[in-house]
């Protein structure tokens, strides 16, 4: 569940409550100076953790498609949200907080975040967006030139859809919508079009929508109609991402809330195609049901999904916050991570 507009942004603390888990920690690295480290040959999955900070503020790991040989690769004072790659893998895109600009004290999901780059070539990190606005995004276009993102300006309650290089230069922005809010783009493998979220007055939910690169009002692909409020979400079908041929978009939304999953309540990840037709609940199908499941992402040849996963009781401090994986149907359903810490925001690396 990615950050969202206006007074939604603020509320995505609900999935950095530490939470407790089982299995072995991992290992906690010596004082070392700040910077990003390259990607190790064999890594698969960047994710974001907490575990070495001692609080809710994430720093950025890899690991492998199985969950083993984590390490962590962002070394900063800073809280990391949203992380991935362009094409050829050598470049990282971060969505960061750098101050602390919201309650409870302490940097974390709530606080607002600005997009970076960083060249793992040369370890230069370059903050592409003001201090001022919120900015997330994680979606590089296929040719490794642009980043899609989403941001809220500052004094303005809703956001829309930009694009920037990777040098920052040619920001554009896509969306010029009053009382809608465009979210969580996604930019299809052929660079044609992007996927994202979409909220307005005259629709109070959340809907998938498909526009074409250059912007533009979109397409409605998916109105989840019968999804669920929660205490801290509307209903919305959040976070798509394409497979790699283009045929699916993958999404999550919530099913059930009775403050279940430490007060998220029960999300579901579903696919449909671009077209809106074939709706899949990949949750249902492969006997998952029960958890709240979200950020999903399709691997470089699209068999498996990377996801993170928030289950337990009502009481936030007794959930565990994980991340799995699964194949393209919903089954085969694999742990990757198990430390006491949160550990979410999964995707695959592209290279």
């Amino acid at each position: 569940m990615k950050a969202r507009a206006a007074a939604i942004v603020t509320v995505v603390v609900v999935v950095s409550v530490l939470a407790a888990g089982l299995g072995a920690s991992l290992l906690r690295p010596a004082q070392v100076p700040e910077g990003v480290r390259p990607i190790p040959q064999g890594a698969a999955i960047l994710f974001a953790s907490n575990q070495d900070t001692g609080g809710s503020r994430k720093e950025v790991y890899v690991m492998g498609a199985d969950g083993t040989n984590a390490a962590r690769i962002t070394y900063s004072t800073m809280h990391h949200f949203l992380v991935g790659t362009d094409p050829s893998g050598r470049f990282l895109i971060l969505s960061r907080a750098e101050q602390d600009t919201d309650p409870p004290a302490g940097l974390g999901d709530e606080d607002r975040r600005a997009l970076w780059v960083v060249d793992l070539a040369t370890g230069n990190e370059t903050r592409l967006t003001a201090l001022g606005n919120r900015a997330e995004g994680d979606s590089v276009s296929p040719d490794g030139q642009w980043v899609v993102f989403h941001m809220q300006l500052a004094g303005e309650f809703q956001s829309d859809l930009y694009r920037v290089r990777l040098d920052g230069t040619g920001l554009t922005r896509l969306t010029f919508t009053e009382e809608t809010s465009e979210c969580d783009p996604a930019w299809s493998p052929d660079g044609a079009e992007i996927a994202y979220n979409c909220y307005s007055a005259g629709t109070p939910r959340f809907v998938l929508k498909v526009c074409s690169a250059d912007g533009g009002s979109g397409r409605i692909v998916y109105d989840p109609v019968g999804a669920v409020n929660t205490t801290a979400f509307p209903a919305e079908a959040y976070d798509p991402s394409w497979s790699p041929d283009c045929g699916w978009i993958v999404f999550e939304e919530p099913v059930q809330f009775q403050a279940e999953n430490g007060g998220a309540g029960v999300w579901h990840i579903l696919k449909v195609r671009p077209n809106g037709s074939d709706l899949t609940d990949l949750s249902e199908a492969g006997g998952h049901g029960g958890w709240a499941e979200y950020l999903p992402s399709f691997s470089g040849n699209g068999s498996r999904i990377v996801f993170s996963v928030r289950q337990g009781p009502v009481d936030p401090s007794k959930v565990e916050i994980d991340v799995y994986s699964m194949d393209s149907g919903g089954g085969s359903l694999e742990r990757l991570t198990s430390s006491p810490a949160v550990e979410d925001f999964a995707v695959w690396i592209q290279r």
